[in-house]
């Protein structure tokens, strides 16, 4: 990021009063390398209209967005800095301390560094820049002429306190969902992060609240976590019938709670993990097999389906009441460094080396519930840079095993794999050209509550709609050219683009109503955009087609999305896998901040 020499000194200058009396307060500690006299945050807000590089010629857009913006409050940035005044110099938990700040997507530059002075102390600044925090995410789609396909206002960063506030209208196949969502990652201003969001669904109410304390950096020792959930929702499956789709529509009611409590041992980026569980998890089908309906494209028409239809449904309607106990263990073996023009095009990026792996396995609780069974839950993510190529691997494997079933049935069930490959190249000599290849398999065995994937949608082959091709078990693979143009307004925003083709298959396997869709591909082309310049946020517009040999403009796909759908920064969207895993707990208390 870029510094103000003349601006640091003179900040410096007016806060040395604060470092007089800190040190009149309290004796310095012994610190061979020095102590921190001063922290100062020096937060800007959009642009810095004080940095001489800035075109002047777009000065009126500076001072609009600026304007338009409520900038992020000092105490936000200074919470999440794990140095104080009178601490030792500590290098490690400044880069820590940046770290901590990228995790909030609405600041768009980090640096913290400290300068030293001449009596051996340090000044620390806090050097950030904001980025856009009101996004609106619009969805469209092309299906004989543009429809509405919902729509996400979200503020990131309301009125500079670092919480967010959205509202949403998803029409997501048979889930028409809309409500708010609230967040924070500074509860009463303590370290503790809450995530609500409530609405409702054509099958009733959702609401999920989770309260948790992750690992602080790499030296934080403990996490926590607690979880509630109620969703009813429909479970689609999809119905090939020769091209056209019919849909069959499972009311699902979905419950849990969580406790979770991690601890870590070792040195930062060497730790190994260990801790415990409490899960509930209920699993219910309120109006049983004759709740379910049989729909098309309208999901507002619906009428009873073809008994016949139903058959292969019910194999997949078991019920789940059960409370567990489970211990995690993980193994950590990390480096992080910090890289430009992944998925984004300027914009700064952590990204964790080296390799981890973390395993949940327990049982329910004897007469806790309805059955008793045993959980394991794998996961794994390696990771490697190799001069201009990084290549991360990650892996997860859910089953559930049945205590005491009888004899010559298979007792292992709910087996869901999901693994993918991404490799991010940046030509030697190319500021401009980044080249993301996607490798992923995704399957499920011994499937005994709702599941069925599909080949098509945003994050399959996407040329194809979202429930073209439904199966059992599929591989993807994509080539995308991310391009940075430079051009035009180069100070004020990035602007690019990208060409991509994606290829894939879905097999039956034991999903009903699966197919074999052969091989299929799609290419497209897209605009790519980050506000302001240097920007962490992408805002994509990509028009996808099956490359197929009748395909024509009216089967031109269009997909609009904020945030890139695939990458080591991309959000988990898999929701037809991760609906439903049965192991229920906070996996993601394994990771720091990604």
């Amino acid at each position: 990021m870029r510094r103000s020499p003349l601006i640091a000194s003179a900040l410096l200058a007016a806060a040395a009063p604060l470092a007089a009396q800190d040190a009149a307060d309290s004796p310095p500690p012994a610190c061979p390398d020095g102590r921190i006299a001063v922290i100062f945050i020096d937060n800007h807000s959009i642009f810095d209209t004080t940095d001489p590089d800035l075109d002047p010629r777009l000065s009126w857009i500076y001072r609009t967005a600026n304007a338009l913006h409520v900038r992020t409050r000092e105490s936000v940035i200074r919470r999440e800095l794990l140095v104080r005044p009178g601490d030792c110099y500590d290098p490690a938990l400044l880069e820590e301390s940046e770290r901590l700040l990228r995790a909030h997507d609405f600041l768009s530059h980090v640096d913290v560094y400290g300068i030293r002075q001449p009596n051996g102390d340090w000044h620390v600044i806090a050097d950030t820049q904001d980025e856009w925090s009101t996004r609106l995410d619009l969805r469209v789609k092309l299906q004989d002429g543009l429809a509405f396909d919902g729509v996400r206002l979200r503020e990131a960063n309301l009125l500079g306190t670092g919480r967010a506030v959205e509202l949403f209208y998803l029409v997501r196949d048979a889930n028409r969902d809309y409500g708010v969502s609230y967040a924070t990652r500074q509860l009463a201003g303590s370290r503790w992060d809450l995530f609500t969001t409530a609405g409702r669904t054509r099958a009733g109410l959702f609401a999920r609240e989770t309260v948790e304390y992750p690992f602080v950096g790499e030296r934080g020792r403990w996490a926590a976590r607690q979880a509630v959930r109620w969703q009813d929702r429909f479970f689609d499956y999809v119905v090939d019938d020769a091209g056209r789709e019919m849909h069959l529509l499972l009311p699902v009611r979905d419950k849990g709670v969580d406790l979770s409590l991690v601890h870590r041992v070792g040195q930062p980026g060497r730790m190994t993990l260990f801790g415990a569980a409490l899960s509930f998890v209920e699993l219910a089908y309120p109006k049983g097999i004759a709740g379910i309906e049989r729909t098309g494209d309208d999901y507002d028409d619906l009428a009873p389906p073809d008994p016949a239809l139903v058959v292969p449904i019910a194999t997949q309607m078991h019920a789940l009441r059960d409370l567990r106990l489970l211990l995690l263990l993980g193994q950590r073996r990390v480096a992080w460094v910090q890289r430009e023009g992944l998925d984004a095009m300027r914009g700064e990026q952590d990204v964790r080396l080296g390799s981890e792996i973390d395993v949940a396995v327990g049982r329910s609780l004897p007469g806790a519930g309805r059955e008793q069974d045993l959980i394991a839950s794998l996961g794994a993510y390696a990771a490697a840079e190799m001069g201009d190529l990084i290549l991360a691997g990650r892996t997860r494997l859910d089953g559930r095993r049945d205590i005491g079933s009888a004899p010559g049935s298979r007792p292992w069930n709910d087996l869901l794999v999901d693994a993918d490959l991404l490799a991010y190249w940046k030509p030697a000599g190319s500021t401009r050209h980044t080249l993301v290849l996607r490798a992923a398999a995704t399957g499920g065995w011994e499937t005994r509550t709702p599941f069925q994937l599909s080949l098509g949608g945003d994050l399959g082959v996407r040329g194809y709609d979202r429930g073209r091709f439904p199966g059992g078990r599929r591989v993807l693979f994509t080539l995308e050219d991310r391009v940075y143009f430079g051009w035009p307004f180069r100070d004020a925003l990035d602007l690019g683009g990208t060409a991509f083709i994606d290829v894939g298959r879905v097999w039956p396997g034991d999903a009903p109503f699966g197919v074999d869709s052969g091989w299929r591909a799609a290419a497209g082309l897209g605009l790519r955009g980050a506000f302001p310049a240097g920007g962490r946020t992408t805002y994509r517009l990509d028009l996808a087609l099956p490359l197929e040999r009748r395909a024509g403009l009216r089967d031109l796909r269009v997909v609009i999305s904020v945030g890139e759908l695939l990458g080591l920064g991309a959000e988990d969207r898999r929701i037809r896998l991760g609906e439903i895993r049965q192991a229920g707990v906070a996996a993601d208390l394994f990771h720091f901040p990604e």
